[in-house]
């Protein structure tokens, strides 16, 4: 073997050697590092312990206190019964939350109930006033006459705005009054044998106001095409009866319509008075 090779494979060697030989010398170092005190520390350790010794008496000291803890005994309180819970007087607590929110919702139930019932009952309480609803004044007897004779542009038809009525004349005649004693009654017929009928200007149909024709001489109704004599008295179209109408009522030269007491027209087919088309149709 020549000496190129030899020293090939010790170069090698050694620094595995020398490798193995280092690692294990710092592993054994850390080794006894670990948990064990320093050199300079034991030292000085050493030195301290030596520079201040301790006394008998001190060691006496400890120990005594030591004994003293163990011999003292730990007070135990006796045991209490509990006081029995009586519930607080209802006057000294005063209202509770609970009877707060309960009183309330009910007072304010109540409140508005009540608020809700009188708005009703003075909904539907009959208010007295002078306007349509009550007996309305329209004037005297004479005033009455004149209005009916200067009526137009339908001769004899009088309109009073203020009750919502037409204040028809009514014939006199024997026949004619017994004819409307057949087919009307109480305060109406009272009206026509005074010479007067009250008629409600709403189609008894669908509630249309019914203006007079002055051609026809009817009550004819813009709406539908019902139409009525003078008189209110139903003569065609889809209404269910005639005009309705309210009392007459003569206080001395008063006349006063009561347009709070209405009736209902007289039924399909009346005719007391005879009258008949007296020209074109204005609906």
């Amino acid at each position: 073997m020549s000496s190129g090779t030899v020293i090939a494979i010790a170069i090698p060697a050694l620094v595995i050697l020398a490798t193995v030989v280092g690692f294990t010398s710092l592993r054994r170092r850390d080794a006894q590092g670990l948990g064990h005190l320093s050199r300079e520390t034991r030292k000085r350790d050493a030195g301290t312990m030596a520079a201040a010794p301790v006394s008998d008496e001190a060691r006496e000291l400890e120990q005594s206190v030591a004994l003293a803890r163990l011999s003292t005994e730990v007070a135990v309180p006796e045991p209490t019964i509990p006081d029995v819970w009586t519930p607080p007087d209802p006057e000294e607590i005063g209202v509770t939350r609970r009877q707060f929110l309960n009183r309330a919702s009910v007072t304010l139930m109540t409140m508005g109930l009540s608020t809700f019932g009188a708005a009703n009952i003075a909904f539907l309480w009959p208010r007295p006033t002078g306007g349509f609803g009550s007996k309305v004044k329209i004037g005297t007897i004479s005033s009455v006459n004149g209005v009916i004779a200067s009526s137009s542009p339908a001769v004899s038809f009088s309109y009073f705005s203020e009750a919502q009525t037409y204040l028809q004349p009514y014939p006199m005649d024997t026949a004619t009054q017994q004819a409307a004693e057949a087919v009307y009654s109480g305060s109406v017929l009272q009206g026509i044998q005074m010479g007067y009928v009250a008629l409600w200007q709403k189609c008894p149909h669908l509630g249309c106001k019914v203006p007079s024709c002055a051609t026809s001489q009817w009550f004819e109704c813009p709406c539908h095409g019902s139409q009525y004599n003078r008189v209110g008295e139903k003569k065609a179209g889809p209404a269910p009866r005639g005009m309705d109408r309210f009392p007459v009522i003569i206080d001395g030269d008063k006349v006063i319509i009561d347009t709070g007491s209405p009736s209902q027209g007289p039924p399909i087919g009346t005719d007391t008075t005879g009258q008949g088309l007296e020209g074109p149709h204005c609906a």
